[in-house]
């Protein structure tokens, strides 16, 4: 039952690709992402933020395999789009549902909590220069714009969720609650992206398909460079954390932002990080519950 989870998110983008109509949704999806992020937010619990060394080396080398993945996959393929997809998959910072994992697995939450706020704070002040670097477009305005979308995602949701859980304490508890409806956003979110991917393909013909498999491939390769780098940057009884929040990526931030300011094709390179992080989680689940049935018996 643990593969069920990357299965069924790959239900809504094979969906959305039969309903390229859906398309006329984008709009849609900053909002979508917006109320998860504020679901994130509302159970974050501060007391447990306790920055490391090791911290500091997550931030800065995820924002190093973002810079190195767009200059490998452009050096090798001489592909803008595959470059700029590459760049948005390493660029990723940690998701909170890699602390979720790490309870899971019994290992350090508060540390991967902590990788989780630390890194997407510290990814959000230079992705507006790198973007720009990246989009070709090293203007004020455009930098400006790629800082007002991460301000909408992050700071607003952050910011409502601190004033209602002061107001209204007992709302920490909707998360859990609301599993179901929040997976049910996510999901939605993927529908309307995989439209819009298949809008494009309708209306640009000339683009082969190919292209996907080949950003699926990258962000293979990324995947497994971000988990086997976090386990070795991170302290001797907190390795299997630092690879959690390295390798597990907030996956709804890029992918808005690669649809906003690089198009479908560049966000599909995030959109099969979802499955790659996802199954490697299940087969951890997979070797954690096998281990503990074995000390039981």
């Amino acid at each position: 039952k643990n593969f069920i989870r990357p299965a069924m998110i790959f239900i809504p983008l094979g969906a959305g690709m039969f309903f390229p109509q859906a398309a006329v949704l984008s709009s849609s999806i900053r909002y979508l992402l917006m109320v998860m992020l504020f679901m994130v937010f509302l159970q974050l619990n501060l007391k447990e933020l306790k920055i490391r060394k090791s911290h500091f080396k997550l931030l800065v080398v995820n924002a190093i395999v973002g810079v190195i993945s767009y200059l490998a996959a452009w050096w090798i393929t001489r592909d803008e789009t595959l470059a700029k997809a590459a760049f948005f998959v390493g660029i990723t910072p940690t998701a909170t549902a890699a602390a979720v994992v790490m309870g899971f697995l019994n290992g350090n939450v508060g540390y991967v909590i902590t990788s989780f706020v630390f890194t997407n704070v510290g990814i959000a002040f230079v992705m507006p220069p790198l973007m720009a670097w990246v989009c070709g477009d090293t203007s004020w305005d455009f930098m400006l714009r790629v800082f007002e979308s991460l301000f909408y995602l992050l700071v607003i949701p952050f910011s409502i969720a601190m004033v209602v859980r002061k107001i209204y304490p007992p709302a920490r508890e909707w998360p859990k609650k609301t599993k179901t409806a929040t997976f049910s956003l996510w999901s939605i979110t993927l529908f309307i992206i995989a439209a819009i991917a298949a809008d494009f393909f309708k209306n640009n013909p000339d683009v082969s398909l190919w292209i996907v498999g080949k950003t699926a491939l990258i962000a293979l390769i990324i995947c497994a460079v971000n988990f086997a780098s976090g386990y070795w940057l991170g302290e001797k009884d907190l390795r299997h954390e630092a690879s959690q929040s390295l390798g597990q990526k907030n996956t709804t931030l890029t992918i808005y932002l690669a649809l906003v300011y690089a198009g479908p094709l560049a966000a599909m390179g995030v959109i099969s990080y979802v499955l790659w992080h996802n199954s490697y989680n299940a087969i951890q689940f997979f070797l954690h519950d096998r281990k503990k049935n074995r000390l039981e018996k």
